[in-house]
């Protein structure tokens, strides 16, 4: 009789694997096993492979054994629980780490926070084809966006303006902005947020998913609104459509701003060439922003990137005024005839 079960029991097993769902688990395991790699190579290759493929809980147990430390096991499977396939079997994963305290947490993270988990519906941007921007056309990867995001979670302190930042300073997809936006608690606030980040998302027509993030009426439809708008004037410009949307006042204060608030001049400089590289500045704006520099060379390299974007190209000559020095003016004269 228990012969007849065990029997029973795994044709049942072999029955059940035929009809799984094929995941890219075996040549990713192969190429581990083929190459000798340090345990941190290692560690960045699941982490990596685990962010963006489908697994098998029985996959993640057998990556597992490439770690001895709890902490490893504890990241690796962390990162995993979002793709992993069969999470009904996850339980097993627990027997993994020597430390209790190690698989509480995992657990208190993956499946004993099921009743948090978003009924959001997210847009896929694997497959976009439709209108991005130049300073858009590639969005971090999911591997790189959890990173952000683990961070967002372990500080709860991040405020509205702190997530501008880390939106100016990138190129995300519709629905990593919106898993950004729904760290915020206010409507107003989620409001705004997806306003300044409308310009910084790769699949702009996804943008419309947004309003799920919304439950005031009245906001949401300002919010619609305000997609539609930024969408007819895409849709105006067609193939002309470029980077280079001009700024809001209090968008233009939020760039100046965070220049000013950079403490170190290698910093400033990286910050002022995002995002004059991203967005559309006046000469007067320009003059504004290269007064919170002091070497030419500096000033220099921004009016070369800030060139391409600006609107008022015919009156670009005046900002030589900026420069100091003759060598980095005629610099800027031999830059302009070359235009």
């Amino acid at each position: 009789m228990k012969l007849r079960i065990l029997l029973i029991s795994t044709m049942c097993l072999v029955v059940s694997s035929f009809g799984q769902k094929k995941t890219k688990y075996e040549s990713f395991k192969n190429e581990l096993t083929q190459n000798k790699y340090t345990i941190e190579a290692v560690l960045d290759k699941a982490l990596r492979y685990s962010s963006n493929n489908d697994i098998y809980v029985s996959e993640l147990l057998d990556a597992c054994k490439y770690f001895s430390s709890d902490r490893q096991k504890f990241r690796v499977c962390m990162n995993a629980y979002p793709r992993v396939i069969d999470k009904r079997n996850f339980f097993q994963v627990y027997d993994l780490f020597n430390s209790f305290s190690f698989a509480v947490r995992l657990y208190h993270n993956t499946q004993g926070n099921q009743n948090t988990i978003s009924t959001i519906n997210y847009p896929n941007a694997d497959y976009y084809h439709g209108v991005t921007t130049n300073a858009c056309n590639q969005p971090l990867s999911e591997y790189q966006f959890r990173s952000i995001l683990n961070g967002r979670r372990n500080n709860s302190n991040l405020n509205l303006r702190e997530l501008k930042d880390i939106i100016s300073r990138n190129c995300f997809s519709t629905s990593q902005i919106m898993k950004l936006t729904e760290t915020l608690q206010s409507n107003r606030s989620r409001f705004e947020l997806l306003q300044f980040a409308f310009p910084y998302s790769f699949d702009l027509e996804n943008f419309y998913y947004t309003e799920q993030l919304i439950n005031e009426n009245y906001i949401k439809q300002r919010l619609i609104r305000f997609i539609d708008r930024e969408i007819a004037q895409i849709n105006q410009q067609g193939s002309n459509f470029s980077n280079c949307r001009p700024l809001s006042q209090n968008e233009y204060n939020y760039v100046l701003n965070s220049i000013k608030d950079e403490n170190f001049n290698k910093e400033k400089l990286k910050l002022a060439k995002q995002h004059f590289e991203r967005n559309c500045f006046s000469i007067n704006r320009i003059k504004i922003i290269l007064k919170e520099f002091s070497f030419d060379k500096d000033k220099l390299n921004l009016l070369k990137i800030s060139y391409q974007n600006c609107p008022d190209k015919d009156q670009f000559y005046r900002l030589k005024e900026t420069l100091s020095f003759s060598k980095y003016k005629r610099e800027f004269d031999q830059f302009l005839l070359n235009r």
